[in-house]
């Protein structure tokens, strides 16, 4: 589910539109006392952090939330077990673009320090600066353009 077909992208659905996004993970045992959250940064660096509820069945166990994404959006996401307050493990981060479903099996990160990378400046623009454009009219303090004002006025009364 990481890559996207663009054949079978959702039509009705325009890009920037907020959508559920299902999230699950797999794969993970939790101790007495743990929690997942799954962390999520969008393209403007604003990190949200949700909590999973756990889902058990007779043949697994995972863990899910639903969360709001502006659909087709480059987000990044890592998933994260906290224990009494303290981050215990994490998942590396991904990135993708944001859809109905992030699927993931757990895996752990080898480095815990490693967060969602939180940038406060919008991204920016590459290439050259725009061209300022440079008008043929003439500047409203000139005194033909105060003439022309005056007769207006002179015209309207």
């Amino acid at each position: 589910m990481s890559h996207i077909n663009p054949l079978f992208l959702d039509s009705t659905k325009p890009v920037g539109d907020k959508v559920v996004t299902n999230v699950e993970l797999l794969g993970l045992t939790l101790i007495d006392g743990d929690s997942v959250f799954f962390e999520v940064s969008d393209h403007y660096g604003v990190v949200q952090r949700f909590i999973m509820q756990k889902i058990e069945t007779k043949r697994s166990i995972r863990y899910s939330a639903e969360v709001w994404l502006k659909y087709q959006h480059q987000i990044q996401y890592r998933f994260s077990v906290v224990s009494e307050g303290v981050e215990r493990m994490t998942s590396a981060s991904k990135e993708t673009l944001a859809g109905h479903v992030i699927s993931e099996k757990w895996e752990p990160c080898a480095n815990p320090v490693e967060k969602v990378k939180k940038d406060k400046r919008p991204p920016r623009r590459t290439g050259a600066p725009p061209e300022i454009k440079k008008t043929a009219g003439k500047s409203l303090c000139e005194p033909h353009i105060l003439n022309q004002i005056k007769s207006l006025f002179e015209d309207m009364f």
